[in-house]
């Protein structure tokens, strides 16, 4: 993309380090942004950071307010670097393009417009109204990438989807019969932990939860407490009473996605146990996954990670609804009798698909992780 029309590698420096700041509350803000802001004065030695500020917890307060709180009157006359097209709209808070003209900020950098109504250019113009000067687009791709989830919601319904997959050399996730094998390497699972922490909730297929009885909470020290809501696509309410995610739902949310055929007194146990029972049909008493990724975005979630099953994922795939693809691959082969990642795909669908391009790609422990993004 080309640069943004007035911004120097100064503002793409500051701007850089307010991706960083917002992405810490990551997973904990939805359903508004995790945005960052910096404050900058340009006093005689060069800029100099006086102000910083993240979207707290919750969604509130915003980064900008943040920033400003820090920087008080050294905000007069400096430039903010913001993440998002400030907010336009009063909601608990005043908006905080009106909180920088209040401060005498000069200058406001931002990396990419808001595609919510309430804001949508608004922000820009009541900045601009004020005379306050603006430069808009700076590192926008990456802002892209941060705010995807937001970007998603808001004009399109749903979560932006994270597709987690971990296949062996030969593109299984598993066995289909015998000893449950781990594919992925200690560093991997690792990384996965840390994909949790940064999405509002994780999703598996019901198979996945009777073969595997998963926790899917975040076991990081000192990050458990951002756990996302936990997910489960279960047209027939089969849930297990006894697994590991009821047994601790009031904990940390589950939610459990069911055709309109489940057993009313199946779904009335789960929600006796404080599960969330969201009900959607597909007109066969199956889950229609796109009517269920919209009832997720109408419930605030923003960014969802679907780590299994192989159904699950297929379904996403050819319904065109997955938006990332994090595939690690590791150097064991699991053989004739390994479930496929994709069933009824091969990989070939999202390594070699024009759909996806590949954004990333590292070494973690013994296994090759690749990043795709659609285009």
């Amino acid at each position: 993309m080309a640069a943004a029309k007035g911004a120097s590698e100064t503002d793409r420096r500051f701007m850089a380090a307010a991706l960083r700041l917002g992405r810490r509350n990551l997973g904990a803000t939805a359903p508004n942004p995790a945005v960052g802001a910096i404050i900058v004065r340009n006093d005689d030695g060069g800029p100099v950071v006086v102000g910083r500020g993240f979207t707290a917890a919750g969604g509130r307060p915003h980064a900008e307010t943040e920033a400003l709180a820090e920087a008080g009157e050294k905000a007069r006359g400096a430039t903010a670097y913001v993440t998002l097209e400030p907010c336009a709209h009063h909601g608990a808070t005043p908006p905080c393009s009106e909180a920088l003209v209040k401060a005498g900020v000069a200058r406001v950098v931002y990396a990419i417009d808001d595609p919510d109504p309430r804001v949508a250019g608004k922000g820009r113009a009541i900045l601009e109204e004020a005379g306050i000067a603006v430069t808009a687009g700076v590192l926008r791709d990456e802002a892209a990438r941060a705010h995807a989830g937001h970007i998603s919601r808001v004009t399109r319904g749903r979560p932006h989807v994270i597709l987690k997959l971990a296949v062996s050399a030969d593109g299984m996730i598993g066995r289909r019969e015998g000893e449950r094998m781990m594919i992925t390497s200690p560093p991997a699972l690792t990384s996965v932990q840390g994909m949790r922490v940064e999405a509002d909730a994780v999703a598996v297929g019901i198979g996945t939860v009777e073969v595997d009885d998963p926790r899917l909470t975040v076991r990081l020290p000192g990050l458990e407490k951002r756990s996302p809501l936990r997910v489960v696509f279960d047209a027939s309410a089969r849930l297990p009473l006894g697994s590991k995610l009821v047994a601790t739902a009031r904990e940390v949310p589950v939610a459990v996605v069911t055709g309109p055929k489940a057993p009313a007194e199946r779904k009335a146990a789960l929600a006796e146990a404080g599960v969330r029972v969201i009900e959607v049909g597909d007109g066969s008493g199956g889950v229609n996954l796109e009517a269920a990724l919209k009832q997720l975005g109408e419930i605030g979630i923003t960014r969802l990670l679907v780590e299994g099953g192989s159904r699950v994922a297929s379904s996403l795939v050819a319904l065109d609804a997955v938006d990332e693809v994090v595939l690690f691959r590791a150097p064991v082969v699991v053989g004739a009798d390994g479930v496929r990642a994709l069933d009824g795909y091969a990989l070939s669908a999202i390594e070699r698909s024009p759909r996806y391009r590949q954004i990333d790609a590292a070494i973690v422990g013994d296994d090759v992780m690749r990043r795709y993004q659609r285009v």
